[in-house]
């Protein structure tokens, strides 16, 4: 080889490894890197799903009146008392089903911030055992009455729910405050009826045990704006005053694919719908007449869940 043939492969091979250079110090800007997989607990807030439930029902209304009538005239007269009470007791499974969808994103200036919405939905048949004394001034014995029958129930509940998260211990755990506010109504045979809106707050706490499964929790706290207790065989609607409805939540997700994921859950709630209270009265010249009534309710429901989900 010559020395002209050697400076030729040289100054080739100078200009060959010039660009293998420049390539490879062009090639991160050139190639995106895979996006880093979220951490367990931001995961499972990012999901929209499906489950089914058996939904538990216990209601219990008791209610009672006091009658008053008077009649006198210059000729006749006549006076009479009467007093009765009634109380439901309901209770029952309930099928249903449950959606969920819930997001957890970030903003120029926020982190892990939180929006999600559930509807729920059960309908059946449930047991609906009643007891009802009734006394006059003017009989000469008391009327009892006890029976058990089936009665429908039917019931929707809508919420929804924006707050932020907060992640704690290396971030195997996410506590998460909202505020929640939502709809629900239902009754015998309708999903409209007796609907009540609320609002309140809640607080979520997920915690990661492994990179698949985490456990997740939640309390919450709802003021129903108007609540309504009804007594037994009367049409008429009674108002109470604003009631709060306390709940609360524990279930298990578990990622089975990069996306799939296995939920399961139980959740319970409380509410006391008050006393109310109704008193109405008719007179005139020649009769005075009373009617007193009064009424207190209260219910507890137990959720059961089993469902799957997509992550987001």
């Amino acid at each position: 080889m010559t020395l002209q043939n050697f400076r030729l492969h040289a100054a080739r091979l100078l200009r060959a490894a010039a660009f293998l250079l420049s390539a490879a110090t062009l090639l991160p800007a050139v190639i995106t890197p895979a996006k880093a997989a979220p951490l367990p607990v931001i995961a499972v807030n990012r999901e929209i799903g499906l489950s089914v439930t058996g939904n538990f029902q216990d209601l219990t209304s008791n209610s009672g009146h006091n009658d008053s009538y008077n009649y006198t005239t210059p000729y006749w007269e006549e006076h009479s008392k009467s007093s009765g009470s009634e109380r439901n007791h309901v209770s029952g499974w309930t099928p249903g089903f449950r959606v969920d969808g819930q997001y957890m994103f970030e903003t120029a200036v926020i982190k892990h911030v939180y929006a999600a919405a559930s509807f729920s939905l059960d309908d059946g048949e449930v047991d609906d055992n009643y007891s009802t004394h009734w006394h006059d001034s003017g009989a000469v014995y008391n009327d009892q009455e006890r029976g058990k029958t089936g009665v429908n129930r039917s019931n929707i509940n809508v919420r929804g729910e924006f707050g932020k998260g907060f992640l704690l211990l290396d971030d195997h755990l996410l506590i998460t405050p909202t505020i929640q506010g939502g709809f629900t109504a239902g009754g015998s045979n309708t999903f409209t009826a007796f609907g009540k809106g609320y609002v309140g707050l809640a607080l979520h706490a997920d915690y990661a045990i492994t990179e698949r499964l985490v456990i997740r929790g939640r309390v919450g706290w709802a003021q129903f704006l108007d609540t309504h207790s009804y007594f037994y065989n009367n049409p008429r609607r009674y108002a109470g005053a604003s009631r709060p409805q306390w709940s609360g939540d524990i279930g298990l997700d578990y990622r089975m694919t990069d996306r799939i994921h296995l939920t399961r859950g139980v959740s319970y709630t409380y509410l006391n719908d008050g006393r109310a209270k109704e008193t109405q009265s008719d007179r005139n010249l020649y009769f005075n007449n009373s009617q007193s009534s009064r009424g207190i309710s209260w219910s507890n429901g137990v959720q059961l869940r089993l469902g799957a989900s997509y992550q987001l």
